[in-house]
């Protein structure tokens, strides 16, 4: 049981950058300092007051504060799983006015719903050098702490999509995670993102479907769009699924994100719906869907350079493009890719700027040299099957049989 008192002396001496030799001075012996810090003895209402006169606060309002801290921490969470953005904004502002949730008693619990928060907002960097600092003091850590550091390190490598390293590590960080210790059910919907990431669709569908029962239980609506989302993705590789019946489940989600005026999950939907018509073969309504996201979506964000290599790749696979001007957006996607600083995307619209202006040499020679082994480094099993197909079909054309089985026996599966 923590020793508010205590806990509060020690807080506020060591902002101040006191000894407790210095603290203690005139009113008890350094000793005694250690022991009330630590909550080891008792000690009288006479010398909290002495304490709390040196360090110029309220001792009793300082108790105050302290004893809202875990009640707000756990309103904000509550507030940061339901996207009820305006009361993030609220609960980070009274938690910003506390200057004891940064006292080790909260702040590696405060950090972490900080970084998620950064997330939310688009600063990951900012989020994901929180986040190594808490991992530096795990030792100290609650097993509810650990849990909560093990589920934001996943949500953030699945939010980071310019600047992939692997797919696998997502999963790696999320199956940690003990739900008994931890009791957040919401895992289960970025578990099931992070199974799906390295193709393995079955458990995808389940942990989605888990992730649906607990959002619809507890009335979230926008995250409960998000997991039939997830489940939709892991049925269209069902070859026994009918396909219009998915693009009416689809064009529903879409509808209801309209309604709810979750812009956000609208552009996701149609992005989604877009790759199921590209892996269909209709060109023409992916680009649809690809343009629609765009029009919805931020022009400098990491989601519209998503949404733009989309749509650039739906119109070189149609065949039915004005060449000037998908060079332009080409351009325009390799320019966005550099501020954004993603290797990925360079890597993606470089392919597509070969292709545009028909360098076939150029074309492959990129596609051996670079794009392929980076589609490998970071276990990209759409990419590296689709454009690793694409080469081999290449090395046959050219009689060269030694690469061509080379490449089909490392083949990610």
């Amino acid at each position: 049981m923590i020793d508010l008192e205590g806990e509060i002396i020690k807080f506020y001496r060591e902002r101040q950058n006191l000894t407790q030799a210095q603290l203690g001075e005139g009113i008890c012996t350094t000793t005694h300092v250690s022991t009330i810090e630590r909550g080891k003895t008792a000690y009288s209402s006479e010398i909290i007051s002495l304490f709390s006169e040196r360090l110029s606060i309220d001792i009793e309002k300082e108790i105050d504060k302290l004893g809202k801290v875990e009640k707000l921490l756990d309103q904000w969470h509550q507030a940061i799983i339901m996207r009820r953005i305006d009361e993030m904004e609220q609960l980070k502002q009274q938690l910003e006015k506390i200057t004891l949730v940064e006292s080790p008693y909260y702040a590696a619990h405060y950090q972490l719903l900080k970084a998620r928060y950064l997330i939310i907002c688009g600063k990951g960097a900012a989020a994901f050098e929180i986040i190594e600092k808490v991992k530096k003091t795990q030792s100290n850590l609650t097993p509810y702490e650990n849990n909560l550091l093990w589920h934001i390190y996943g949500i953030y490598y699945i939010s980071d999509r310019t600047n992939l390293k692997s797919n696998t590590i997502p999963i790696q960080y999320l199956k940690k995670i003990s739900i008994e210790a931890y009791g957040n059910k919401e895992y289960y919907y970025h578990l099931a993102i992070g199974y799906h990431l390295i193709g393995s669709y079955i458990m995808a569908y389940f942990f989605a479907e888990k992730a649906l029962r607990y959002f619809k239980e507890t009335n979230n609506y926008a995250q409960a769009i998000n997991a039939e989302n997830v489940m939709l993705l892991q049925m269209s590789r069902d070859m026994s699924v009918d396909f219009n019946d998915l693009v009416e489940r689809y064009e529903s989600l879409i509808h209801n994100s309209e309604i709810l005026g979750l812009i956000d999950k609208k552009v996701l939907l149609l992005n989604n719906l877009g790759f199921e018509y590209f892996n269909k073969g209709d060109y023409e309504s992916s680009k649809q869907c690809y343009e629609q996201a765009l029009h919805l979506g931020d022009p400098g964000s990491s989601s519209y350079l998503l949404h733009l290599c989309n749509y650039i790749d739906a119109c070189l696979e149609s065949r039915k493009y004005d060449k000037k001007q998908i060079v332009k957006r080409i351009k325009d996607g390799l320019s966005l890719a550099k501020k954004l600083n993603s290797k990925h995307f360079s890597i993606l619209f470089q392919l597509m700027k070969l292709k545009a202006e028909n360098n076939d040499m150029k074309y492959f020679q990129f596609l051996e040299e670079k794009a392929l082994p980076y589609f490998s480094s970071i276990e990209h099993i759409v990419y590296y099957n689709r454009y690793g197909k694409l080469l081999f079909n290449r090395y046959v054309e050219t009689n060269q049989y030694m690469k061509a089985t080379k490449l089909f026996e490392h083949q990610l599966s």
